[in-house]
């Protein structure tokens, strides 16, 4: 296990790694994308993912633009995908997916930590998101883990699509407020 990686443990006891995005990790996002249901990919798509595009991300999270990271299984199978988006800028965005079968195993809350902890110890003034109106249980997970519903925005997904989703918000500091921008990826 390389120093930039840490293990996360399933509600059944399997082991998964998580590390940071780095070069060569572009084909197995693209993999973990195609995996995922329709549904779930209609829920989690933050970005395209054909290789430019991958390539570009790949390379923000290099030049520490993004904070991002992979969820590997044994077989060295991306399992997760999570980030902040311009984790460079004072309130950045985050963003989390997980593959269908390891869906409802506790991985959720453990993924959002490492970001939240990044995040403060980065000095940011707080994590924003938005996830899609029908996603009910990433909405439950999200108020969990402490953030606020501020209200509905258009957001264009990775695809291309416009969409309305909740935004949600985590304030780190007294009278931190979200972004002003529009929500888009960062590439």
């Amino acid at each position: 296990m390389s120093t930039n990686s840490r293990l996360l443990i399933c509600s059944d006891g399997e082991t998964l790694t998580v590390r940071t995005l780095h070069h060569g990790d572009e084909t197995r996002l693209q993999h973990f994308h195609d995996s995922l249901s329709p549904q779930s990919q209609s829920r989690f798509t933050p970005h395209g993912y054909d290789q430019e595009l991958l390539l570009r991300y790949v390379g923000r999270a290099l030049a520490e633009k993004d904070r991002s990271y992979v969820l590997l299984n044994d077989d060295e199978i991306v399992v997760g995908y999570f980030f902040l988006w311009d984790f460079i800028n004072r309130v950045p965005a985050l963003g989390i997916g997980i593959a269908d079968d390891y869906q409802g195993r506790k991985l959720g809350p453990q993924m959002m930590q490492i970001l939240i902890d990044d995040a403060r110890a980065a000095d940011r003034d707080g994590i924003e998101l938005t996830t899609v109106l029908d996603n009910d249980r990433a909405f439950a997970l999200y108020q969990s883990m402490g953030f606020e519903y501020l209200g509905d925005v258009d957001n264009v997904a990775g695809d291309g699509r416009a969409v309305t989703e909740r935004m949600m918000f985590l304030a780190f500091k007294e009278n931190a407020k979200p972004s002003t921008h529009s929500f888009r990826p960062p590439v």
